[in-house]
């Protein structure tokens, strides 16, 4: 009977740790959703779209912004959501961003007094005016997906203690017109295509390291807006038109660069016609202006070379004799293309004792490469002038299309030759001096003799 009860306590263990599991897993599944939802054409010139929500937990307040073609569709209004029976009520909306291709509107949300609500819904309902034409789309985007000049974040949901609830967000796309006045799938056989137009089908390539959004227009209609991953070919889509020349754009947002570009080209199109186009591959790096620094050693030492740039000390490289090259590494430099910059090299030559430089000056417009050349000095650079002013002088690096001058000449710290004292001999003063010497010799053994002869004088008169 004991084991009996022990078995049967087991098992209800082992049953409620099952349940609770399933329970946590499916907690866990349910992952709160953002998402446009829009009508999948608009017949009429207003409509409206809702934001929804999706398995959400004590939602309190929240955010999120909304990115649209003007061109196309144009929101006029922003009214309250709901979830549960429960009213979410709008704080504000405005116009964030309004230009003549993109507008993004921020929508601000919070339910006062409350300490959230739980479960599906939606956080608003958005109007819209139509401002484009038949078979026009605009995309209605609400993540960080979007096309814009600025990352566009995803929206903030908090809950009642200010805490952020992870979600995700989902864009959706809306057309303008009949669904029969849109472009048919590549695949279709459309039975209504008048026979006297030709028929294209586009392709896009992306040719960028990124994955790009690339709207395409023909003849200046806008067409698609297709997402496509870095280095592959997309299909759009099959286009019936007149035969003739057309004019296809695609235009794409760079976060890279945080540019816009497009690229037009005229097609002749007549009968069945593909057409590819190409985006062009933009970095972060495009716009930088740069300079990669090398520097040949000329002379017949290994040398220690330090570079300079704009007078601020950057490198020193130990580069071997004879034509080796030191690479200095790269520079970035302001964007200001008229600026004139300086590139120093220092160095100590051995052979002379004496430290040069050299300047070369240059404006930087782009990614370049600067190359500053070492000169050879040797011994025979030292040049004795003559003996009155024996101290060594150093020539002076003086290569084409540079500036360069010895640094004894500004550096008060450069090592220079000791200067030497020498006694110079001229016959003619040599001559002249022993002349001098002897009269003065002879002066004083006159005075001397004169004083004893007076001395011997007192001497006789004191015994007399």
């Amino acid at each position: 009977m004991y084991r009996q009860n022990r078995t049967a306590k087991r098992l209800a263990i082992i049953a409620l740790i099952l349940t609770l599991s399933a329970i946590f897993a499916a907690h866990a599944a349910a992952e709160t959703t953002v998402s446009v939802n829009a009508p999948d054409s608009i017949p009429g010139s207003t409509f409206d779209v809702e934001i929804e929500i999706d398995d959400v937990e004590y939602l309190d307040s929240g955010k999120f912004e909304l990115f649209f073609d003007p061109r196309i569709v144009r929101v006029t209004e922003v009214e309250a959501g709901s979830m549960d029976d429960t009213e979410i009520p709008i704080d504000k909306w405005t116009y964030v961003h309004d230009l003549d291709t993109k507008c993004v509107i921020e929508v601000l949300f919070d339910l006062p007094g409350s300490s959230g609500v739980s479960g599906s819904g939606h956080l608003a309902t958005i109007s819209f005016e139509v401002t484009g034409e038949d078979g026009n789309c605009s995309f209605l985007n609400i993540s960080e997906e979007s096309l814009t000049e600025w990352v566009l974040n995803n929206g903030e949901l908090c809950d009642g203690e200010g805490e952020e609830i992870p979600a995700k967000w989902e864009n959706d796309m809306v057309c303008i017109g009949d669904p029969l006045s849109f472009d048919d799938p590549p695949d279709s056989d459309n039975s209504t295509q008048d026979a006297s137009k030709a028929r294209v089908t586009v392709f896009v390539k992306n040719r960028d390291d990124d994955s790009l959004n690339i709207e395409l227009y023909i003849d200046g209609n806008y067409k698609k807006n297709k997402k496509v991953s870095k280095d592959k070919k997309e299909e759009y889509s099959s286009y019936p038109l007149d035969e003739g020349v057309h004019t296809f754009m695609i235009r794409w947002y760079d976060s890279d660069t945080d540019e816009w570009y497009e690229k037009a080209e005229d097609h002749s199109v007549s009968g069945t016609t593909a057409v590819t186009l190409m985006t062009d591959e933009h970095t972060e790096d495009d716009d930088k202006l740069s300079a990669r620094v090398y520097v040949k050693n000329l002379d017949n030492d290994d040398l220690d070379v330090y570079l300079y740039i704009d007078e601020v000390y950057k490198k020193y490289k130990k580069i071997s004799s004879n034509g080796s090259i030191g690479d200095y590494g790269e520079y970035e430099f302001e964007e200001d293309e008229d600026a004139l910059h300086s590139f120093k090299i220092e160095w100590s030559d051995p052979r002379t004792d004496v430290t040069y430089e050299k300047i070369v000056r240059s404006y930087i417009t782009t990614e370049e490469a600067v190359t500053l050349y070492v000169d050879k000095h040797t011994e025979e650079d030292i040049i004795l002038l003559p003996d009155e002013t024996p101290t060594p002088v150093s020539t002076r690096s003086t290569p084409t299309e540079t500036t360069s001058r010895a640094a004894s000449d500004s550096q008060p710290s450069i090592k220079n030759t000791p200067s030497s004292t020498t006694f110079h001999t001229d016959p003619t003063l040599s001559e002249n001096s022993a002349e001098d010497n002897g009269l003065g010799q002879g002066s004083t053994w006159y005075t001397l003799i004169g004083l004893i002869a007076v001395m011997f004088a007192l001497i006789q008169i004191r015994r007399s």
